[in-house]
């Protein structure tokens, strides 16, 4: 019996998931969104990948939402509307889909989508951060290196940074040196003490 080729199986899995949306599966609906998005074992589709993330966001999925958003946001497969796009990622974020909160981040420190407030920015990307983000812990050290919305901190940017190196960030090593050839000897022992762990972060007690 000949084996199946990666993309044979690819394929099937798209008309099994195909199937399973049809009977009303929202994850398999945002599985097929997917796969339709990128072209992988059906032909690329636009239009149908938003319309099986909007079966995925109907059932409340919170990647579904955040799929859909993106396709507002950008454009793809129908009209761009960034403010659809905030509304459908502020839902997404109800269910602490990361991308979501730093997607929301970004627009809330940009104003893209609605009004600009550096607060809630901060307050998305701290989310995302507890939730082991690691683009949200970077983000929060460069809002704080940077002093966006708040006066800039270098020793709690540190600890963002520090963070986001803990949890896998590429860029995050390079902030963390950088940030250490302008620091004072006391800030940099202050920041280092203040370097935040994900456990710590998570564990309330911590």
């Amino acid at each position: 019996m000949r084996k199946s080729s990666g993309g044979e199986n690819i394929a099937e899995a798209a008309e099994l998931m195909g199937r399973a949306a049809k009977d009303g599966h929202p994850a398999a609906a945002n599985n097929l969104g997917a796969m339709l998005q990128h072209g992988l074992g059906v032909p690329l589709d636009l239009v149908a990948a938003r319309e099986n993330y909007g079966l995925a966001a109907d059932a409340g999925l919170p990647q579904g939402l955040f799929n859909l958003g993106f396709m507002w946001l950008n454009g793809l497969g129908g009209e761009k509307d960034a403010t659809k796009a905030r509304r459908l990622f502020e839902k997404a974020a109800n269910g602490n889909d990361t991308d979501a909160l730093s997607h929301l981040g970004q627009m809330a420190m940009t104003g893209l989508g609605g009004v600009q407030d550096f607060g809630a920015a901060r307050a998305y990307w701290r989310r995302g951060a507890d939730l082991g983000d690691d683009r949200c812990a970077f983000n929060l050290g460069v809002a704080n290196a940077g002093g966006h919305g708040a006066p800039p901190d270098f020793i709690e940017a540190y600890a963002f940074f520090a963070l986001a190196d803990q949890l896998g960030n590429a860029g995050a090593k390079g902030e963390l040196n950088k940030l250490a050839s302008v620091m004072t000897d006391e800030e940099l022992s202050a920041a280092r003490s203040r370097s935040l762990t994900f456990d710590s972060i998570v564990d309330p007690t911590g």
